[in-house]
């Protein structure tokens, strides 16, 4: 099967377009460590950066501008939306810039550059030890055992006698 035969119609939250380019940016995230008086570093992996996809399409036909203006309003929706390009395939994405140019010269056609970025999916923060409200609690049992023991009205020795 050949590439063209693998192409897809594009579009974004069921609005369709046509594509005139796409382009991709990825890769890892790397932090550098260099440490003083030596000549040897390391880079450190950080993972996956999320994906970034910059697209440019067009709308052509009788109906460009209705087609337009409800891709404009998927542009402009809130949350993630699924983006389908020809032969990238298919993300969940966020829509974060678009620029839509029309010309009198060429009517019922229109550009429209568009950025997006992988949605992906939140991090749930890790339960942790509450370990001020821990040692408060063992500070109160504390308190509590050494108020009710037998002893607690009586001073140790050379305390308070001067």
């Amino acid at each position: 099967m050949s590439w063209r035969a693998r192409l897809r119609p594009a579009f974004f939250r069921a609005v369709p377009f046509h594509v005139d380019e796409n382009e991709i940016e990825g890769g890892r995230r790397a932090v550098p460590h260099e440490y003083p008086k030596r000549n040897v570093g390391y880079t450190e992996d950080m993972g996956r950066r999320m994906r970034a996809y910059r697209v440019r399409a067009y709308l052509i036909g009788d109906n460009f501008d209705i087609v337009g203006r409800l891709l404009m309003a998927a542009l402009e929706a809130d949350g993630a939306g699924l983006l389908v390009l020809p032969l990238v395939g298919e993300d969940t994405v966020i829509a974060v810039n678009f620029a839509y140019a029309e010309t009198r010269e060429e009517g019922g056609y229109a550009t429209v550059d568009m950025d997006f970025l992988e949605a992906g999916q939140p991090v749930a923060a890790a339960a942790g030890t509450d370990t001020v409200a821990a040692v408060s609690s063992a500070a109160d049992t504390a308190k509590a055992s050494v108020a009710d023991s037998p002893m607690a009205g009586i001073a140790p020795s050379g305390i308070g006698s001067q």
